[in-house]
């Protein structure tokens, strides 16, 4: 490296530093911080349903306590990668926002996105993690997609859901200050999916918009689908997983299908806006809101293991 180089890279560092250091002053002033526990599991085996799982039980208490932790590291890579990815969705919709009141409302729901991302960040650490599947996808549609079938999938229906899910999350979360964060995440996603409410409208919707939700909202449930992937992977990575009967026997004592039921449903009523009854007909004619058994689940794993 020359030494024009160097200086351009401290430059660079400098500066990132100087506005992560900015941005932390901001989050401060909203929130008191926080510090994480860390003295035990942020949720429990029961959780996620490992502790119907006979070879995690079996396992020692360190291999045990690895599962747990990538687990969790998951469910937070995710939440996460998710809000970085509403950043970039409001900071779109602010710029070609229509009026004044859309755009107040998008720079409004960015800021938040960016508070809950860097709460987020405490509990992460360096861990880095990198982008999973889901958030990887959440990540294209934001920035291949128009701005109505947008608002309808991010906010009417992940927002919706978020509503939930993150509520769940605070609720079993083992850590004082995460579970605080969570509950935080899940009020302001209430006010986001009001957002979304008033801001979709099914008239609005060309063919073009129409192709693209039916497309997006197909992959996307196909993920429910297929049941706790992760988990699957978290425990194959530390005590291992032998054939895919094995992996079938996992996925059933999970009772990954009813769990993925549970969420289609919740999904579907989301989905089912006034205006938006030809989307649930399409998405049920292919089966999406129907959860896959073990069996499949496990098919999906070893498809991508």
């Amino acid at each position: 490296m020359s030494a024009d180089d160097g200086r351009a890279e401290a430059c660079v560092e400098r500066r990132s530093e100087a506005l992560r250091r900015a941005a932390d002053r901001l989050v401060r002033r909203r929130l008191p911080p926080a510090a994480p526990d860390g003295s035990t599991p942020l949720w429990s085996a029961s959780f996620f349903g490992l502790d119907r799982v006979p070879r995690f039980c079996a396992a020692d208490e360190s291999t045990r306590a690895a599962v747990l932790d990538d687990c969790a590291t998951a469910l937070l890579a995710e939440a996460w990668r998710i809000e970085h990815c509403g950043i970039d969705y409001c900071g779109r919709m602010t710029r070609v926002g229509e009026s004044d009141d859309e755009r107040r409302l998008f720079a409004l729901i960015g800021a938040d996105e960016a508070l809950h991302a860097s709460l987020l960040a405490r509990w992460i650490a360096s861990r880095a993690p990198q982008p999973d599947p889901f958030s990887r996808f959440i990540a294209g549609l934001a920035e291949a997609g128009a701005p109505q079938p947008l608002a309808f999938l991010l906010q009417v229906v992940l927002e919706g859901f978020g509503i939930v899910h993150f509520g769940s999350l605070a609720t079993s979360c083992r850590d004082a200050g995460l579970a605080a964060t969570f509950r935080r995440i899940a009020r302001d996603e209430a006010l986001h999916h009001a957002g979304g409410l008033a801001t979709f409208s099914p008239d609005r919707l060309n063919e073009a918009d129409r192709r693209f939700l039916e497309d997006a909202a197909y992959s996307f449930l196909q993920m429910i689908r297929c049941g706790p992937q992760g988990v699957i992977a978290a425990l194959d990575r530390h005590i291992g997983l032998g054939d895919g009967n094995d992996s079938a026997n996992v996925f059933a004592a999970l009772d990954a299908e009813a769990a993925s039921a549970d969420k289609l449903a919740r999904l579907r009523r989301l989905m089912a806006q006034p205006g938006m009854a030809w989307l649930l007909d399409r998405l049920d004619a292919s089966g999406a809101f129907t959860a896959c058994p073990a069996g499949d689940c496990a098919q999906v794993y070893a498809d991508t293991r």
